[in-house]
């Protein structure tokens, strides 16, 4: 578990929430509408590249269904009294409901391969399939029967972070949505299905964003408001507000070297729709840099390393998911103490 003893510490949460809200697939969920179709452009980009972003965003979110394929996620955690790791790949179908609940979305996804390892162990998932109809989920591992059990919004937002998807909390938010705190690098990519790509990697300048007061206030009160008390926090906790803790976070720089946000979006030349996505994220704290403004206590380290890619396939085509018949009440694989998500404590 992060420790909330300091200031930087408090800080550190609201980043790695915000980072596992945002990131993902830019699938629609329920009824929200992304935060992301209102794409604003950086400083200094073309106004092309900008403009085949807005309307790959706006296309994304009016899909009803698609699947995702070649997914792989890999997930380090390093709080400094415990590691936690995650390494799985596989594919999933989506379609999307009129409901605010859940995901936003029915999913049937199969885990190909999958292995979590943390102070307890190591456990394989591989060939575990499931379906997430409304909070409900439904899992089965290979040679087993359907069991199906209630998700809360921790698991939820687990299965999300595993996934790529933000669900209708996550959708509320946007890592880059100040002209002055991100890049944008453009290139031709390898064509899919025969047509052609525009790549696009958007990257998150850590110091401009702690340096811009407004921008910071913007992404904190963001976060909380979309499901910081899912991931173990409250404004309250903070001591100050998100306005004052801005003012002061340009000091708390130092502590942060080595942190990267990174997303590659792959555009269709032809569709115009957002056929791939590629998210590196590399959040590092060390409070030792700080000194006495970290606190008191022995000096902190946080590492947290998350990558996401996978293909978006069929989009709009049309896709079934129900729960499966004959499924019995019983401890799976995605509820309190599930191996998929249970190795997701150090989030919290």
């Amino acid at each position: 578990m992060i420790r909330h003893k300091s200031l930087p510490a408090l800080l550190v949460t609201v980043m790695i929430a915000l980072s596992v809200l945002a990131c993902g697939f830019p699938l629609p969920a329920g009824t929200t509408t992304m935060a992301v179709t209102k794409a604003v452009c950086a400083q200094d980009e073309p106004a092309a590249s900008c403009q085949v972003r807005q309307d790959a965003y706006q296309l994304m979110s009016q899909l009803q269904s698609a699947a995702v394929e070649d997914l792989s996620m890999t997930l380090h955690i390093d709080d400094g009294s415990s590691v936690t790791s995650m390494v799985l790949t596989g594919y999933y179908e989506y379609v999307v409901t009129g409901e605010e609940g859940g995901l936003g979305a029915n999913v049937h996804a199969t885990l190909v391969s999958a292995e979590m390892t943390d102070e307890s162990g190591t456990e394989s998932l591989s060939g575990a399939e499931f379906i997430i109809v409304g909070n409900k989920a439904y899992t089965k591992k290979p040679g087993q029967d359907w069991v199906y059990e209630e998700l809360d919004e921790n698991a939820l937002l687990g299965l999300g972070l595993i996934l790529g998807l933000s669900g209708p909390t996550g959708s509320r938010l946007d890592l880059f949505s100040d002209p002055s705190i991100f890049t944008v690098s453009t290139s031709e990519a390898e064509a899919v299905a025969g047509q052609a790509m525009q790549a696009q990697t958007l990257t998150l300048n850590l110091g401009a964003l702690l340096a811009n007061a407004e921008a910071l206030n913007a992404m904190m009160s963001s976060g909380f408001g979309a499901g910081g008390e899912a991931l173990g926090m409250t404004q309250e906790d903070l001591g100050v507000d998100a306005a004052q803790l801005a003012m002061l976070s340009a000091m708390l720089l130092p502590m942060f070297e080595g942190t990267s946000f990174a997303t590659t979006i792959y555009i269709g030349a032809d569709d115009g729709y957002i056929h791939r996505v590629e998210d590196k994220y590399t959040f590092l704290m060390d409070t030792s840099a700080l000194g006495a403004l970290a606190g008191e206590g022995e000096p902190q380290r946080v590492e947290m390393r998350y990558e996401l890619s996978g293909n978006i396939v069929r989009h709009n085509q049309p896709v079934t998911i129900t729960a499966p018949e004959g499924a019995t009440e019983g401890s799976g694989l995605l509820g309190e103490g599930g191996g998929l998500l249970g190795s997701l404590g150090g989030l919290q």
